[in-house]
């Protein structure tokens, strides 16, 4: 039997770090293409490229901004100039701020939904036209707990994103369906990656509310995903897939506990407001 990797290629948004490196590597290590984007952070993406030289796939990568359709066009053309062909588009970028929603800009919540939804609709509707066309593919968003099914304090942006995904999902996989096409979400939730970056003693917080008691790991993330991509899963579409240790099953019953900082930046935020308040204007 020709292994399920073999041959297919793979275009993965954002992925020189995190749960989007350990996929790539696993991946490469299968006999996949892959082809990856980066953004301003080009020594671990050459790292990651020059280190699975010697991988059973072929590994290459662009660097490009997620939040322009001209960009994922440039990507898209150029993973097909490269490789021949998509079988299966990641959508694996994305951009967290967390801030008060009393003190959002604009520019705060336009970045957040640019990258973390309309990237996905611009590399989607890239992608899918060849997808269609051979009449086979497989589409991934990468998703959050934040949003589609608990609230974080400080996540308006972050959370309206991601719970767009969950339609832009479903939709697109009913319509997508009849070429062969399917569409699922993998959704995560305390996953622990180089940009966790949060002291230990709040990571054992989190842990402790989280009933498996540990974070998640990139590479059990990344497993998932990939099975979504085998032919196992070849019925399976328009799903949300949520790998979190249990965590959503509780819900954050103690806010205070999980972020400790919460009370904190509600207090100085309340002194901010009240002291506006306490301004009259001449």
């Amino acid at each position: 039997m020709k292994p399920p990797f073999a041959g297919r290629t793979y275009l993965i948004t954002g992925a020189a770090q995190g749960i989007g490196c350990e996929l790539i590597k696993q991946l490469a290590a299968e006999g996949a293409n892959v082809f990856f984007t980066y953004y301003q952070d080009e020594d671990h993406a050459k790292s990651l490229v020059e280190g699975l030289r010697s991988a059973a796939g072929t590994v290459d990568c662009m660097e490009q901004d997620a939040r322009t359709p001209e960009g994922a066009k440039k990507v898209v053309d150029s993973a097909i100039k490269r490789f021949g062909r998509i079988d299966g588009l990641i959508n694996n970028a994305g951009y967290k701020l967390d801030r008060s929603f009393i003190m959002m800009q604009e520019e705060d919540w336009n970045d957040q939904i640019a990258v973390n939804l309309n990237s996905v609709y611009y590399y989607s509707r890239a992608v899918a036209y060849h997808m269609v066309r051979q009449k086979y593919g497989r589409i991934i968003c990468m998703g959050a707990v934040s949003g589609p099914l608990i609230a974080g304090p400080y996540q308006v942006a972050y959370g309206a994103s991601k719970a767009g995904l969950v339609g832009f999902t479903k939709s697109l996989a009913f319509e997508l369906a009849r070429f062969n096409v399917t569409v699922n979400m993998v959704t995560g939730g305390m996953i622990d990656t180089a940009g966790m970056k949060f002291p230990q003693d709040i990571r054992k917080v989190w842990a402790d509310h989280i009933p498996l008691q540990r974070l998640g790991k990139a590479d059990e993330v990344a497993s998932l995903v990939k099975y979504l991509l085998t032919p196992l899963s070849d019925y399976i579409t328009g799903q949300n897939f949520v790998i979190d240790g249990g965590m959503t099953l509780l819900g954050f019953t103690k806010i205070e506990n999980m972020f400790p900082r919460y009370n904190h930046g509600m207090r100085n935020l309340g002194k901010s407001l009240s002291l506006a308040s306490d301004h009259t204007d001449p």
